[in-house]
């Protein structure tokens, strides 16, 4: 039986369904003209080739027009769980699509960052259907979303502060144009760009959002539609990812381990990974890497979860140059990204969406049970919920690290013990080994169902 994707429901050109575990996507009488023109002329097998667009093969036609069966990524993140670098290539590639569009007389009719998914650490195209046909003159419709999309997030992260991309996750449609205007600094008013595309938009949009006459659709002749498009793919190429100071960026230079126990435990993590081969792993508290490029050559796809920014920088960086089938994501676990969008049900949750043969936790329970009070039950839930099989570490009361973070509450976490951890964890879990990190006090502990 056929199930309408509840996150297609916008485009009156086509949906996508699933079958049998097999993605589809109907293209509707609303849509066929532009399919034809964008089949026939030859700039879907052409982006497809190039690796910018998920691929489709034709599945026959039925009475409401044909029916393209995609390819499945293993795994999507959504652009509030990104690091900069990625939304920035997203936009990047929205553009490109752009430029390849009008060469074959056709254009984006949207621009929503959700049409772009990573597939191997590169951006794919996943909206087959966006393209519709281009008219001598027509201004590209979706320049302001693209804006509130793109721009208007890469330039708060850029000038004010990362965590600024968590504003995508309240607003799907994007961040306004005069919420943006107002949260960046002054001197962005003097900065050619942001002025035109930022705080200039915003003015114009608050004037003449309610004038009839602004209603009307305006010329915008392709060449100048060609400029403007150069024009924001140099600017936004020419955008740096900050270097903003975040807590745990660099924890591997400022630890507990001697260099005899950390080597002892990137052994035992590929033991444990390599035990048998897997498809879906979990890094849980990835931070830049180290034990996710361990696990990649053992998985399909290791989905490299932190909540520091700055670290899934980095694992980004470490799956575009040495490990493409790292798939970063950022994460806070205390508030993960949840069930939104039109009755809760446009955009999956993290835990809705994500199950693995195996995942890790590394150096983070004692996070999640002294930074946020987690029960030792909440935190088997969550590896319960994940994957069959887990490697955490378990690090005691007395390490410096459990130190800084309880900052004189021994009393209120007399329950973080060795003891209780595994007993906990043996409500879900009935297979189970305990390997101690020499050198260290601190314990791997791995669990199977």
């Amino acid at each position: 039986m056929d199930a309408k994707l509840t996150s297609s429901f916008r485009d009156p050109a086509g949906y996508v369904f699933e079958r049998d575990g097999e993605l589809y996507r109907q293209i509707l009488p609303a849509g066929k003209e532009a399919f034809t023109h964008f089949q026939q002329s030859g700039i879907g097998e052409h982006l497809i080739s190039q690796g910018k667009m998920a691929a489709f093969t034709v599945d026959g036609e039925n009475e409401l027009g044909p029916v393209l069966h995609l390819s499945r990524l293993p795994f999507v993140t959504y652009p509030y769980e990104w690091c900069f670098s990625q939304l920035k290539e997203a936009a990047l590639l929205t553009i490109e699509l752009m430029q390849e569009a009008l060469s074959c007389e056709m254009i984006l009719k949207d621009a929503s960052a959700f049409n772009v998914a990573f597939h191997k650490c590169h951006p794919i195209f996943l909206d087959h259907t966006s393209f519709e046909i281009y008219h001598d003159g027509m201004p590209w419709r979706a320049y302001r979303q693209f804006t509130m999309q793109f721009i208007v997030p890469l330039l708060l992260m850029q000038k004010v502060d990362l965590r600024c991309l968590g504003l995508l996750r309240e607003d799907i449609g994007g961040i306004p144009l005069d919420l943006g205007s107002h949260l960046l600094p002054w001197y962005t008013w003097l900065q050619p760009n942001s002025l035109l595309h930022i705080h200039l938009h915003a003015l114009f949009e608050q004037k003449y959002s309610s004038d009839k006459a602004s209603q009307k659709t305006s010329q915008l002749p392709k060449k100048r539609l060609l400029a403007l498009l150069e024009n924001i793919k140099g600017w936004l190429s020419s955008l740096k990812a900050p270097k903003q100071a975040t807590e745990w960026a660099q924890y591997y230079n400022d630890n507990s381990y001697s260099k005899e126990s950390f080597e002892y435990k990137k052994q035992a993590v590929m033991e444990f990974c390599s035990k048998e081969k897997v498809k879906r792993c979990i890094d849980l508290g990835a931070n830049c890497g180290v034990f996710t490029q361990i696990t990649a050559e053992h998985a399909d796809t290791v989905i490299a979860a932190d909540y520091d920014a700055r670290a899934v920088e980095a694992l980004f960086q470490l799956g575009k140059t040495q490990a493409s089938n790292i798939q970063p994501m950022l994460l806070d676990l205390n508030n993960p990204s949840p069930d939104i969008g039109v009755l809760n049900n446009e955009r999956d949750s993290f835990l809705k969406r994500t199950k693995a043969d195996c995942v890790l936790g590394l150096a983070l329970l004692h996070h999640l049970r002294i930074s946020g009070n987690w029960s030792l039950g909440q935190i088997v839930s969550l590896f319960d919920r994940l994957a069959p099989r887990v490697l955490v570490e378990f690090v005691p009361l007395e390490d410096v690290q459990t130190q800084r973070l309880i900052r004189g509450r021994e009393e209120i976490f007399q329950d973080w013990t060795l003891e209780n951890l595994c007993k906990a964890f043996r409500e879900k879990y009935s297979r189970f080994k305990v390997e101690v990190i020499p050198q260290s006090g601190r314990v791997l502990m791995a669990f199977e169902r």
